[in-house]
């Protein structure tokens, strides 16, 4: 039980570390300088280095040119100034591949039914760390105003598979223990699973299986004790 515990605090020390040193937005749906893949030039996806510079214009260099030549390297194609639309402009598409680093608060589990248990939907607090394989897709474009301007636009949708690892809390009574208890408290449970996350611009939610480990003396009573759950999440992006 003492390994448990030390978990336990391991990764709500963790959490708290890294959930501190980042702001409250996640930066992945920022379209920022960087290698990103794309069919800028035809039909077939390209390496290119982008260069954002805010509010201005956007610059993209070929990858292969930049490690050649870094100091007379020119830009293939300025995008869009931010509020000038391009001669022969069409939608462009960016996409960036790479690790994927989130502290995850899991909002609910359902628990499907176990032991002559009725199926279960658990709002108790669950927090997580969740690693993986991300891909986020950018594309720009412009937008007409009533006043006949044009501004510049950038959606982004992004997804993500990996694992996580966290701590919550279980109710624990008679009910769930098929009365071989008689008493009731809020249980430490350690949870493990796979996460899918899928982003739209700012908002950041994700679909996750995972098994609860109970980490008390009560474990071998708990009818969900290493029983599958589904949940959905909430994300924020540490990387």
């Amino acid at each position: 039980m003492g390994n448990y515990y030390k978990i336990i605090v391991i990764v709500y020390a963790l959490t708290l570390l890294f959930g501190c040193g980042v702001t409250g937005t996640s930066t992945k749906y920022n379209f920022s300088s960087g290698y990103y893949h794309s069919k800028l030039e035809g039909k077939v996806n390209k390496k290119y280095y982008v260069v954002t510079s805010g509010e201005d214009s956007i610059k993209v260099y070929a990858a292969g040119d930049i490690k050649a030549n870094r100091d007379s390297v020119k830009s293939i194609a300025v995008l869009f100034t931010s509020h000038e639309k391009p001669a022969n402009f069409k939608q462009y598409k960016f996409r960036a591949e790479g690790f994927d680093l989130d502290v995850l608060s899991i909002v609910f589990k359902y628990r499907p039914a176990v032991a002559h248990f009725p199926g279960q939907l658990n709002t108790n607090f669950n927090g997580a760390l969740y690693a993986g394989y991300r891909i986020d897709n950018y594309f720009l474009t412009y937008n007409k105003t009533p006043f006949q301007f044009t501004n510049r636009k950038i959606r982004h949708h992004g997804y993500s598979i990996g694992g996580f690892a966290g701590v919550g809390a279980a109710h624990i009574d008679q009910s769930v223990t098929l009365n071989r208890i008689n008493y009731e408290y809020d249980g430490a449970v350690i949870s493990t699973g796979v996460a899918s996350e899928f982003g739209f611009n700012k908002i950041t939610f994700g679909v996750v299986f995972g098994v609860d480990l109970l980490t008390d003396q009560n474990k071998r009573l708990w009818v969900n004790e290493e029983k599958p759950w589904i949940g959905l999440s909430i994300g924020l992006n540490l990387n």
